[in-house]
């Protein structure tokens, strides 16, 4: 058994990240111009990869086989084995506190709460805790991404 989850940006991130890339864009220009080159420079340095950083590792999708859970981007893969899953529910998007990349791409980062996030819909949320982590993630079929975990894990403790 293969299921596989996408992983689709909400309306509020696309407008977000559009609004973002074009400020970013505009204030490199206006560094560009109107103060030394090496301000500019050292700006374009450091923000526009970051950019590219933080489009690269957002979640794509979300993939379930028998054994494993894989949370894909578009340059890692993290493997998460069913079976260590302690616990996995929906989650309200009520105090989100998050410590990273704040409405570009979505909400990427450490939550105040100790979770791992990589959200790209905030009405659509769920929490995975595992002994020692915990993941905060969206997709765009959460209830049926919990039951197919949920039924997995059943299948694996009953002999």
């Amino acid at each position: 058994m293969n299921k596989e989850f996408s992983a689709s940006m909400s309306l509020f991130f696309k407008v977000t990240t559009t609004i973002l890339i074009i400020l970013i864009i505009l204030i490199g220009g206006i560094l560009f111009k109107e103060t030394e080159v090496y301000v500019a420079v050292i700006y374009a340095i450091i923000i526009y990869p970051l950019f590219a950083y933080y489009y690269l590792i957002s979640l794509n999708k979300i993939k379930v086989d028998l054994n494993n859970i894989y949370f894909i981007s578009k340059i890692k893969t993290n493997i998460i084995p069913i079976n260590e899953v302690k616990i996995i529910t929906r989650k309200s998007q009520n105090n989100l506190i998050i410590i990273g990349a704040r409405g570009i791409y979505g909400l990427m980062g450490i939550s105040m709460d100790n979770y791992r996030c990589n959200i790209k819909n905030r009405t659509k949320l769920i929490a995975i805790e595992l002994e020692n982590v915990k993941y905060l993630v969206s997709c765009d079929e959460p209830d049926e991404f919990v039951n197919t975990i949920n039924t997995l894990k059943n299948d694996k403790e009953t002999p």
